[in-house]
């Protein structure tokens, strides 16, 4: 996945935290693979990327950044 695709939350991602988000196509707008691109990720997930990510309808940014294995393409 690349910035602005349109992505979803996965449907096997469980975590109650996304609920807001969960049923929304998202944009991404930034892509990390390591900690100098983005201070929240998490070396020991490498190589997934860490996105940033805005609602499609909303432009609203998303509060928190997701992984390739919590998202899917729209």
């Amino acid at each position: 996945m690349k910035i602005n695709d349109r992505v979803k939350v996965s449907s096997e991602n469980d975590n109650e935290g996304y609920n807001s988000f969960r049923d929304k196509v998202l944009i991404i707008t930034h892509a990390a693979s390591n900690k100098d691109e983005h201070p929240g990720y998490d070396d020991g997930m490498a190589p997934e990327k860490l996105y940033d990510l805005k609602e499609e309808k909303s432009g609203k940014d998303v509060n928190c950044s997701l992984y390739d294995y919590e998202l899917t393409e729209v």
